[in-house]
């Protein structure tokens, strides 16, 4: 308990959304022999890559608080959007336009904003022990 206590917000929220893309990978490991599977591979690729956007972003602002500016700061939101705009689009090509359904938008969506939502909270909960 006293790790996860040591942890900065964004590495705490990387960590959360990563166990909880598991967890909802192992509960709906069963659709992986159905035409649904792109549920489960959803709850894996959506989780990886904003897990990675939230490590990728503290590790910037790391960088940021070493140097004293706010440069990586603007290219840690920046690249945040980025990534998941470009990632959301590929998604939609992917399911609508060339009708492969490998990943669905819907699951990368809601952990999405599951990681808001966890984000937000240990920002509340942390604004005191600053």
């Amino acid at each position: 308990m006293k790790f996860l206590k040591k942890l900065d917000s964004q590495l705490l929220t990387s960590l959360i959304v990563g166990i909880a893309s598991i967890i909802g990978f192992a509960s709906t490991s069963f659709l992986l022999n159905s035409t649904d599977k792109d549920i489960s591979l959803g709850f894996l690729l959506s989780g990886g890559v904003i897990a990675s956007i939230y490590a990728l972003s503290h590790y910037l602002l790391v960088l940021d608080k070493r140097r004293g500016t706010a440069t990586f700061s603007i290219v840690a939101i920046t690249l945040r959007l980025v990534l998941v705009m470009v990632a959301l689009v590929l998604m939609f090509l992917l399911y609508y336009k060339w009708n492969i359904k490998l990943f669905n938008v819907f699951v990368f969506i809601g952990v999405y904003t599951f990681a808001v939502m966890v984000f937000g909270l240990i920002n509340i909960l942390n604004k005191g022990k600053e």
